[in-house]
Parts: structure tokens; C-alpha cells; sequence
């Protein structure tokens, strides 16, 4: 027993050094990479690219995240010495096929409270002042006092943070979205001297995190992504007025990776319709199931085939799915909708070369929440569906009514129904409208035409870096 409760005194100790052992570890491994990278390119005599991290949520990969992935694999594949910072790694199979150049390029940092600590004890033994500012201007962002800042976990794991960038000698440090990741990059940033920029999609709009401080990562980003020109509109009146830093850039997709091909005249089993999204209440599928109820009852025959699952961590996104299920049981859908779960991108690409249209019922939600540009329904372009669509979100921005898509009023499934009807009778419409949104697809929204003025943006972003520092000739 005694022996017992002295490993019980000790393990706290045990488990701190552990910790810092891990750690610096993790440190050492990118400065390493660092100093290598440096090296080769003297040896070479080329410049080194730029080093940029980028980070989005604390796990990675996140199934529903593909368009985050797509971003960053494009940077890492455009030249970037790209690393990928996530504090906890989900199963591999969660990363889009496409983006599979990532896999290699994450970097799992060690993000706790006891190695914060010490880092924010490194940085104010080299800069007190610094971090005092920083601190202060924090609090004024967040309403939070310094001892309230610093008892919270995210704001001390942001000094490790910055230490893994200092190790690994970033360039430019790039998040997504206004959680906890922005705030260690804000943090980051502040401390080292470096240029930043955020993507943002809807969550700015959203009350649902204490140290969101929206309009200060705004006020320093050198680059801010708009997924498209309603969240730009809605990011600059946030702000207080223009942004300079503003680009704005729709989520992009690998259209070559889809093949759009000729439709069929309608089958004897009816038409055949996907949906893809997580399951989650801003989907609005109840609307769309409603609607096949409503086709049934005209003797119209109507598959739907409904790819995705609902956010594991989220007890309203379960409560959702379970009432989708038997909503499609009272209204004796059971053999007219199936619910595939999550699929990866190859089983999403198969259910979208079978499929006759695409159907996105999505809806704006009352606390503001909403889809941006939805990957999928990019997807389904790419893939020469025809698209039945809601005029939620930015959807209107990507497809125009009776020219890639028939588009409905939200919450109305009378009106889904009609569209469907639609569909269901004109093969040639159907096929009118996947060619239509296969080549704006091409045109606007590919992976290799979107995302090059986003490359653009860092590259002058750390050149004026390098400039503002002195060191614009370093290898």
C-alpha cells in the first residue's frame, strides 16, 4: 500500500516529464527537417520554398473536411514545404484520396496545458514585453482577463504551438476556420514575427466559442479566404469596413478525377438521386424526403441514395439522423431511400457516375449557421449530374437556375417535389443541365485555376516578410 500511494505522488511528475520528453521530441524533429531542407538548398544553390504550416482542427483527418485537405494538399503541390499541425490523428481512411500527399506532410504536436506552461515561461524569459502585449490585446478581444486567458487549456497550448513553428523555421502559418487552431496561429504569429492568413467558410457568424476573436484575426491576417463573395460581404462588415487581405476563392476540386458521361434515358426502376453531406439539421434532407413522399403518392418513381453519416461528436447531429430514419419509415420510403453512411471518395465518385442528379436541400439555420460553397455539390458538377438545388447559402453564386441546376426555396419540398417531377420526365433536361455544370465545374471551380491566386498571396506575403526582416536573400 505504501508502495502504492508513493507511484500516486509521483505519477504527476512521471507523466509532466513524459510530456516534455514527447515534446522535444517533436521539436527536434522539425528543426531537423528544417535545417535540412535549408541545407539542400545550399548545397543546390536554389532557394529554399517557402515553409508553411497549416492547421485546422485539433484531429486530423476529418472525413467531412475535404475541402480543407484539398487547400493544403494544393499548396504542398504547387512547391510549399508544407507541414500539416493536428494535435490528435484519426484513421487514415478519413483523408480524401486526392489528398493523399498529406498523410506524410502532418505532424502530430504534443498540446497540453503542463508543456504550455513551460513554453509560455520560454518566451517570456525572451520576451516579456512581447508577451505581455499580446496577452493584453487578446483580452481586449475576448473580454477575458490575463488570469482568466491563462487558465484556460487553448491558451497556453498555443505557446507550444509556437514553439513547434519557431522549431520548424515557418515562413507563413495558415488556418481554417475561427476555433482554437486560428488562435494558436494568432498566438504563433504575434510571437515570431510572421505572416498568417485563414480561410473562412461559415462559422464566423457563430457564437460558440469564447476566444473566437474574429474580428482581431481579421485586423493581422496578410491572407483571408472568402469561400465565396457572400462570406466576403459578410467578413468585411465584420471588420468594420474593406479588406485588403481579402481573396476571394471557392472551395476547388480535382474535376479530372471525375468523368462525366452521358446519361441514360430513364430507367424502369425511376430516377436515380444522391445526396452527399454529413447528417446535420442545416442538410435539410427532411425536406427532400418529404418531397419523394410527395412524388410517391404521384406514382412517380424516385430512388435516393443518401452518402454520409453524422457528426460522431455531436448529440444533435445523432438526434437528426435517427429522425430521418424514421421519418422515412412513417412515410413507407424504406425501399425508395437508403442511407449508405460514410463513404469514401472513391465510393462517392461511383454513386455520382450512376446517379442522374444530385440533390442538395440545404438550409440556413436561425443561428446563422450554413453551407458555404459545398465540396459535394462541386463534386456532383464535376461528375456532369444535373443539380437540384436550394437558394441557401452560396449556392446561387456556383450554379444559375435552369442553366446547371433547378433551384428551389429553401424548407419547401413542395417545390423540391416539382423539380424532380421535373427531371423525372425529361431525360434530355437531365442531361442538358450535368453537361452545363461539368464545364462551369472546369471553368471556374478546378483545383489548378482556383487555387493559384491563393499561392500567389503567400508568396508575396513572405516576400514582403522577408523584406520587413532583413533576411529576403536567405537560402
Amino acid at each position: 500500500m505504501k508502495l502504492l500511494r508513493s507511484w500516486r505522488g509521483r505519477w504527476p511528475r512521471c507523466e509532466h516529464a513524459a510530456l516534455q520528453f514527447l515534446h522535444a521530441a517533436v521539436l527536434l524533429r522539425l528543426r531537423l527537417e528544417a535545417w535540412q531542407a535549408i541545407a539542400l538548398a545550399r548545397l543546390t544553390g536554389r532557394p529554399a520554398p517557402p515553409r508553411v504550416i497549416a492547421t485546422a482542427c485539433w484531429h486530423f483527418p476529418i472525413y467531412s473536411q475535404t475541402f480543407v485537405q484539398q487547400e493544403a494538399a494544393a499548396l504542398a503541390g504547387a512547391g510549399f514545404e508544407l507541414r500539416f499541425f493536428h494535435a490528435q490523428t484519426r484513421p487514415r481512411s478519413e483523408l480524401a484520396h486526392p489528398c493523399a500527399l498529406l498523410w506524410r506532410r502532418r505532424r502530430r504536436l504534443i498540446l497540453h496545458r503542463l508543456c504550455g506552461a513551460a513554453d509560455l515561461h520560454y518566451f517570456r524569459s525572451r520576451d516579456p514585453a512581447g508577451v505581455e502585449r499580446l496577452l493584453q490585446t487578446l483580452g481586449a478581444a475576448t473580454g477575458l482577463a490575463d488570469a482568466a486567458l491563462l487558465q484556460h487549456d487553448h491558451v497556453l497550448q498555443a505557446f507550444s504551438f509556437a514553439r513547434a513553428a519557431q522549431a520548424w523555421r515557418a515562413d507563413y502559418l495558415h488556418s481554417y476556420f475561427f476555433y482554437e487552431q486560428s488562435l494558436f496561429v494568432w498566438v504563433a504569429a504575434s510571437l515570431l514575427g510572421l505572416p498568417r492568413g485563414i480561410s473562412c467558410y461559415a462559422d464566423h457568424v457563430l457564437d460558440d466559442y469564447p476566444l473566437k476573436a474574429v474580428r482581431l484575426q481579421l485586423a493581422g491576417s496578410a491572407v483571408t479566404i472568402a469561400a465565396s463573395r457572400r462570406i466576403g460581404q459578410e467578413l468585411a462588415a465584420l471588420h468594420g469596413g474593406p479588406l485588403s487581405s481579402l481573396l476571394v476563392k471557392p472551395n476547388a476540386v480535382d474535376t479530372a478525377s471525375f468523368a462525366p458521361h452521358r446519361r441514360a434515358a430513364p430507367r424502369s426502376a425511376g430516377l436515380r438521386l444522391v445526396s452527399a453531406c454529413r447528417l446535420d439539421p442545416k442538410k435539410g434532407l427532411e425536406y427532400l424526403i418529404d418531397a419523394l413522399a410527395l412524388l410517391q403518392k404521384q406514382g412517380l418513381s424516385v430512388q435516393l441514395r443518401i452518402l454520409g453519416a453524422p457528426d460522431a461528436h455531436s448529440m444533435t447531429a445523432a438526434a437528426y439522423a435517427a429522425a430521418l430514419r424514421t421519418q422515412v419509415s412513417a412515410l413507407a420510403l424504406d425501399e425508395r431511400v437508403q442511407f449508405l453512411g460514410q463513404c469514401d471518395s472513391r465510393q462517392i465518385r461511383h454513386e455520382l457516375g450512376i446517379a442522374d442528379a444530385f440533390v442538395a436541400p440545404f438550409v440556413e439555420l436561425a443561428n446563422g449557421d450554413k453551407d458555404g460553397i459545398p465540396t459535394a455539390l462541386l463534386e456532383a458538377m464535376a461528375a456532369g449530374c444535373a443539380i437540384v438545388a436550394t437558394d441557401a447559402g452560396s449556392i446561387p453564386e456556383i450554379v444559375d437556375d435552369g442553366v446547371e441546376a433547378l433551384i428551389v426555396a429553401q424548407r419547401d419540398a413542395p417545390a423540391l417535389a416539382n423539380a424532380l417531377s421535373r427531371l423525372a420526365g425529361a431525360p434530355v433536361l437531365v442531361q442538358a443541365l450535368g453537361e452545363a455544370a461539368a464545364r462551369r465545374a472546369r471553368q471556374e471551380f478546378d483545383v489548378v485555376t482556383c487555387e493559384q491566386p491563393f499561392h500567389a498571396a503567400v508568396h508575396e506575403a513572405v516576400r514582403r516578410s522577408a523584406i520587413g526582416l532583413g533576411r529576403e536573400g536567405r537560402a
